[in-house]
């Protein structure tokens, strides 16, 4: 059951506005909980991604005057990679393009749901 609603969370998220595709990480292993969209590599971009958040993870005393990471954005040639934190030990992963018109406040909302969705498992 509580996949099926994972899944259905991601996909919903997926389909929204300039979102080309997303996944649900789990930071240290690296392995995928789930992935929806028109990207066939997504899971394969977001495994990849947990690197950059455990980059940020052992440099953060670095960054603490700024407090801590909401989002990570990483720019590049063909695409837009959006990393936010999602409960405990997790991590979701946005594709998107450089002028994506994606309600990043809905995304967030959105995140923040799929986080308590995962506390609850």
């Amino acid at each position: 059951m509580k996949e099926a609603l994972l899944q259905q969370a991601l996909e919903t998220m997926a389909s929204m506005p300039g979102v080309d595709g997303c996944a649900l990480v789990e930071i240290d292993a690296g392995m995928v909980w789930g992935h929806a969209g028109a990207i066939d590599e997504v899971h394969t971009f977001a495994e990849a991604a947990t690197d950059y958040w455990r980059l940020y993870h052992r440099l953060a005393p670095q960054f603490d005057t700024l407090g801590s990471l909401r989002a990570s954005v990483m720019i590049h040639k063909k695409g837009r990679l959006t990393l936010l934190p999602c409960g405990k030990g997790m991590m979701l992963l946005a594709l998107t393009g450089h002028h994506s018109s994606t309600d990043w406040s809905q995304w967030q909302k959105l995140t923040r749901e799929l986080a308590v969705l995962m506390e609850n498992r």
